[in-house]
Formats: structure tokens, sequence, C-alpha cells
């Protein structure tokens, strides 16, 4: 294959799946770092970027004792001589279900592909991709965009008695749940005094929300809340949860095809989801690192899944 169509399929693989070259950032990160040479970069003490030219990878850890977590690539389509043309990757992604995207900046438009999650930025005077971000998140369902001063009232009923959560909670729209589990990632962040108090509200509102959503949603939101906060869960709880809400069997992830173009939307959302829960899962494993139990059948078929 060309550099330069090799390069289009880098973008159209990102786009419909949530892949580079076949990984996820939900794999391992010395899989993809063993790929090709590449330059490394502490940002911060909690930042780090991968860079292989085309994409990039980036990592984030609270501490510096955590290990560093991959939250999403970028693929730099704009370091092409010349990018492709959004119109040209559509006629690929026919059948993709498309979504707005995350962003809104003058001169760029931002799409979304709901299967896998990923998003394009598009040069509006020109048409070309500029730049496509795959985050680790799988895709979730979409809610409605968060009211004005979300924060000060989540924060308000947080720190009140515990017996009035129940009547806010009831008050807030069914979908709204979903901002508030993102106010309470910002608190414990810049409010690290109050932890303790961020946590149990997040823990109290993730039960009372278990029936509103997707089992393997709800557990992939639990997991990711728990596993930022050490010791919130007795280990070996994480992994239960997670392998308990696959939406994928061994099975069906050992007969996945090998080319991206054979999968349809829903079979890449499900893949993606399955990878993400079995790396929460991985992770709730006390070191030296041991293959909680259910993980051994995934190990050999991480490869196929997204």
């Amino acid at each position: 294959m060309k550099p330069r169509a090799e390069a289009v399929e880098v973008c159209l693989e990102a786009l419909a799946t949530g892949r580079v070259h076949g990984f996820s950032p939900n794999h391992d990160p010395e899989l993809l770092a063993g790929h090709a040479p590449f330059t490394q970069s502490v940002v911060s003490p909690h930042g780090m970027v991968r860079d292989w030219g085309l994409f990039e990878a980036h990592f984030t850890r609270w501490t510096p004792v955590q290990p560093w977590r991959c939250q999403f690539f970028m693929v730099q389509a704009h370091r092409m001589g010349k990018p492709p043309r959004w119109k040209r990757l559509l006629r690929e992604l026919d059948g993709f279900e498309l979504a707005p995207g995350s962003y809104t900046v003058p001169g760029s438009d931002y799409v979304r592909i709901t299967a896998s999650g990923s998003e394009a930025c598009i040069d509006t005077d020109t048409g070309r991709v500029v730049k496509i971000s795959v985050p680790a998140t799988p895709p979730l369902t979409s809610a409605d965009p968060p009211p004005q001063h979300l924060r000060r009232q989540v924060r308000d009923i947080a720190t009140a008695p515990e017996g009035a959560w129940s009547a806010w909670l009831e008050r807030r729209p069914p979908g709204e749940w979903t901002h508030h589990l993102a106010v309470l990632f910002n608190l414990h962040r810049d409010d690290p005094a109050r932890r303790d108090t961020w946590t149990a509200f997040g823990l109290w509102l993730l039960r009372q929300v278990a029936g509103r959503t997707a089992a393997d949603e709800w557990a992939w939101r639990w997991s990711e809340f728990v596993l930022d906060r050490p010791g919130t869960v007795p280990v070996g709880d994480v992994a239960r949860v997670c392998l308990a809400a696959l939406p994928m069997t061994p099975g069906e992830a050992a007969a996945l095809p090998a080319d991206w173009r054979s999968r349809t939307p829903e079979t890449i959302r499900r893949s993606r989801m399955t990878l993400a829960l079995l790396r929460f899962a991985a992770e709730d494993v006390p070191p030296p690192p041991q293959p909680a139990p259910g993980l051994t059948t995934w190990e050999p078929l991480l490869r196929h899944l997204g």
C-alpha cells in the first residue's frame, strides 16, 4: 500500500472502529509502543504524549505512583501532504450513523461516528479532515447539554445531609446524572480536601441510577468512578462487575473479521464496550499482576477487540 493510501486507511479505521493499526486506546500501551518508533513527552506530572508522527497517544494519571492510562488517540491528519477530504472518507463510511461532535469552533466542523465514538475535525474552507480523536471511552448514551450552574448545584447537594439527596435527584431530569458524574470528576480534581464527600455522593448516585441505562454502560461508568478513587471498593469487585456486563462472548470475539469493513456498526460498538470493560477488569488486580478470575479466557482474544 502506498504511503498516502496507508494514511487514508489509518483515518478510515480510526473513524469506523476507534482503532489505529488495529490498536485501541484500551489495549495495553506497551503493545502499541512495540509497534513502531515514537517520541515521548511528559507534558506535566499528570500528562504524557507518545507521538508516531501521523498519530499520537495521550495518557494521564492522578499521581506519580499510578500507572499511565491512555485516554485517547489523536490522528493528526493535517500532517499529511494533502489531508483527505471528508466527502472522500464518507463514501467508505456508508451505513455508519453520524452525530454532531463535542465542540463548536469557528472554521471547523466536528462530526462523531456513533458506533466508535471517534470524532473528525473538518476544515470548513477546504473540506479536508484536520484531526481525528479516538477516545478510550466506549460509545455511550448521549445526554442533553448540562444546565447552567450545575457544578454549584452538585457541590451544594453533595455537601448537604444525605437525607436530602433522594428528593433532589427526583427533581432532576432522568438523563442528567451522567453530567453529575462529570462534575464530581472535576470536583475530585479541583477540591481534593473533600474527596471523601464527592466519592460518597457519587457512589450513592450510581446506586440510584443502576436501572436507568444499559447494564454494560452502567458497569463502565461505575468502574471508571471507583478506579479513579483507589480503595473505594474491595479488590475484585470491579472485575466481577465488568465481566458480568460484557456485551460480547469469547466466541463472538474470536469470530470477529480481521477486516474492519466486514464489521457492522453494532458489532463495532459491542467490541469497543467489551474491550473497555476488560481493561477496567484487568486494572482491578493487586500487585504483582495476576489474571482476575474470568480474564484468562479473554487474554488471547484482546487484539481482536476494539
